[in-house]
């Protein structure tokens, strides 16, 4: 909690004191009025008076004329958010088909093609076709993989894949694409002409369409694969949305087996043969479907949404069941309950509400005024008055200081955490990237977005498992061994087991980067070991690295672990295991913590211990 609301609320208290509300005592006076009656017994009286004689004289006919125009309803609301999704669908389909165009309209391929032929540039032509495809295709989200070949050699692909992806789904897409969608694609293109083919390999959606001469010959041919998610994503915006399929010209295009697919829905390639722009409800056995089937330019392109049908029912009956509490209560109950409601209970729980923003705006210690009607509500006045005085020191004395003080603890230690070495970092990848053309670059960039992710903790994570803490590790120990090369040696022995641990965020990657800069940097070849074991309820990690420590060092790291030690002069590595002290003591308690020590062989032993049993492990 921040300091300036402490101040508010202490300012808070003073405005209490000024305003002379008075502490709640046991003394109560004398009750000058009647006995009021209890809640319960005023409840059922009005039941026996005004619901026994609606519930027999009001027809039950009109329970279903309320209830069809309730279905009716149902219908509509269904049919047209379909309809709106399917349009949305049909737009994001014309874009991706147009996106498609501009290989073919624009003149960069083919200039690209002809002065190769002129010149043959292999390079300059590559350089060309790629930085076409890259500029067009890897920023639309429309399209997670885009290839071309030209026609006089189509085992040369160039492709590019959307920037969203990971290296490993694009490695992937690219040998799905050579060995299941290219021969399909070598089939297509002959008999394609100037259309677009729209095709699918199990359940990936693919657009294929030919760059062609001025004599409409093709010399080359584009295939896209489409993100099902982003150009179809929006028919799960359907009311009651339980799965999709799109067909195009009556063929099956987002399951992996059509056939089982028509066999469990029970609807044939027929309903989609002919052009039927207005959604429609079709109701096949128990099941509901909206369908509807568009024609943007040469195709049919038919959406098949299959809509929970229990729900359907469910909010039905629901429907006809208020329809018949509301019309068997409409006529005297409305008002009677309404004038009831109004002085039993909405003016106590009005005033109830009234302290409880009170409450939340920091005013502790607000009191409520007697006006309470009822047994049951004025013992709650009563009772909440008296929770908020207890509320009101409480805070002031306990809760208040003590978690002001450990939050301000905690954020201010990881606000400590200087990422020094990015800076490092980036200038290695600079010289890797004018160097070197290889994927070493590629590699560094992932790890430093690794690190860079767990510096900023966009999601404010106070605990990460083991196993992402050891990824920051891993990222950290790659980017370093780029500059290190041969002179940095890394054993690893982690316990398998302990993997889903929760650990706090950032405890020992600080450990890791002190051994580097104080144990390796300065020495012609270093080694480090890191072991993380379980020592009976505590979760241990040992980061041992060539080099002992000094006298000096000694004193220096005696210094850095102490409670009472306030940030001076030390380097980000040293402030980094003083900040890793102080977070797993803060959150763990005083007999967890971090101790660094020598050992028998010339070496320092960096030793981290942890509690098992801890709130953010029980929350998994």
């Amino acid at each position: 909690m921040e300091v300036s609301k402490i101040i508010k609320k202490r300012k808070t208290n003073k405005n209490l004191e000024k305003n002379n509300y008075k502490p709640i005592t046991d003394k109560r006076e004398p009750a000058k009025v009647r006995k009021k009656a209890p809640l319960k017994w005023s409840m059922i009286r009005l039941l026996l008076l005004c619901w026994l004689l609606p519930l027999i004289i009001i027809a039950y006919a009109i329970f279903y004329v309320a209830a069809e125009e309730i279905h009716s309803q149902t219908e509509r609301t269904i049919v047209t958010s379909a309809d709106n999704a399917i349009k949305i669908c049909e737009m994001r389909m014309d874009a991706a088909v147009e996106a498609s165009k501009n290989a073919s309209y624009l003149p960069t391929i083919k200039e690209c093609y002809s002065q190769y032929q002129k010149d043959g540039n292999i390079l300059a032509f590559r350089k060309g076709v790629n930085m076409f495809l890259e500029q067009h295709y890897c920023y639309n989200d429309s399209f997670l993989y885009t290839s071309l070949f030209f026609t006089d050699n189509p085992t040369v692909q160039f492709f590019t894949a959307f920037r969203g992806g990971t290296s490993n789904a694009v490695y992937q897409a690219g040998r799905k694409f050579e060995e299941e969608v290219l021969p399909k694609v070598l089939e297509i293109y002959p008999q394609l002409d100037t259309d677009v083919a729209i095709f699918s390999v199990e359940d990936r959606v693919y657009l294929v369409r030919n760059l062609m001469t001025p004599s409409y010959h093709p010399y080359a041919v584009l295939t896209m694969e489409l993100n099902k998610e982003v150009v179809f994503g929006s028919l799960d915006s359907t009311w009651g949305y339980t799965g999709s399929a799109v067909y195009v010209d009556n063929v099956l295009l987002t399951e992996e087996n059509p056939e089982a697919f028509e066999k469990k829905t029970g609807i044939g390639k027929e309903l989609f043969e002919e052009n039927n722009r207005n959604c429609k409800l079709l109701k096949v056995g128990k099941e509901y479907y909206a369908y509807s089937v568009r024609k943007p330019e040469r195709h049919y392109i038919g959406y098949l949404i299959a809509l929970d049908s229990q729900a359907i029912i469910d909010e039905t009956y629901v429907v006809k069941y208020i329809s018949v509490i509301l019309i068997l209560f409409m006529a005297p109950l409305i008002v009677i309950v309404f004038v009831f409601f109004s002085r039993k209970v909405t003016k106590p729980v009005g005033s109830l509400i009234q302290a409880a923003h009170k409450i939340e705006e920091g005013n502790f210690g607000y009191r409520i005024e007697n006006n309470a009607n009822s047994q049951e509500f004025e013992y709650l006045e009563e009772a909440f008055n008296h929770m908020s005085v207890r509320l009101r020191h409480q805070i002031e004395k306990i809760y208040t200081e003590e978690l002001a003080l450990k939050d301000a603890r905690i954020m201010a230690l990881q606000a400590q955490i200087n990422p020094h070495f990015l800076n490092n970092t980036l200038e290695i990848i600079n010289w890797e990237a004018r160097m070197n053309e290889n994927y070493k670059v590629s590699r560094m960039i992932e790890n430093l977005s690794i690190m860079l992710e767990a510096t900023m903790d966009r999601r404010h994570r106070r605990f990460v498992t083991l196993a992402e803490e050891l990824s920051y590790v891993d990222a950290y120990l790659f980017i370093i061994s780029q500059r290190l090369g041969e002179r940095l040696f890394v054993e690893k022995d982690v316990d398998e087991s302990l993997l889903p641990v929760k650990v706090p965020r950032l405890v020992i990657q600080p450990i890791i980067e002190n051994a580097v800069e104080h144990g390796i940097n300065g020495q012609t070849k270093g080694r480090i070991s890191i072991c993380v074991f379980r020592e009976g309820e505590r979760l241990v990690v040992e980061v041992c690295n060539t080099g002992g420590m000094t006298e000096e060092d000694k004193e220096k790291i005696k210094v850095l672990l102490a409670e009472d030690y306030e940030p001076g002069d030390f380097g980000s590595a040293s402030l980094g295991i003083r900040n890793v002290n102080r977070r797993v003591k803060i959150i763990y308690g005083g007999d967890c913590g971090l101790t660094v020590k020598n050992s028998g062989n010339n070496e320092t032993i960096s030793r981290i211990t942890l509690k098992m049993e801890h709130e953010g492990n029980k929350r998994q």
